[in-house]
């Protein structure tokens, strides 16, 4: 969890966008033992995608109307962290998983894809 902690903070007036349709999960990190969620068709700030992430302390918030709640996950959005929490994704109940004791990659941060 320190490549999140010890991330420095996003600020709005920075030159980080605040939202973006490019934006794509990189830089996967080994974790052992973890609690993890594994998504598909997430969003985040007009990005959608998949993989697995490192799950954050906040409880899952149902939503009943889609069958979507929102996750907080510990992964960076363009190398800068939250200053209050981790990122709260959308994800879709049906699709997504979790698991109490992964071992394996996650994705640690968001940026736009390199070609």
């Amino acid at each position: 969890m320190d490549f999140y902690y010890k991330a420095p903070v996003w600020e709005e007036e920075s030159d980080i966008p605040h939202t973006t349709k490019l934006a794509k999960p990189i830089k996967p990190i080994k974790v052992k033992n973890a609690r993890v969620i594994d998504v598909t068709d997430a969003k985040y700030r007009r990005s959608t995608f998949s993989g697995t992430f490192l799950l954050g302390d906040q409880v899952l918030i149902l939503d009943g109307k889609n069958n979507a709640t929102r996750v907080e996950v510990l992964c960076k959005w363009f190398g800068h962290r939250l200053a209050t929490r981790g990122l709260a994704f959308t994800v879709n109940l049906k699709t997504a998983r979790v698991n109490d004791n992964y071992t394996g990659e996650v994705f640690s941060d968001f940026s736009k894809k390199l070609d």
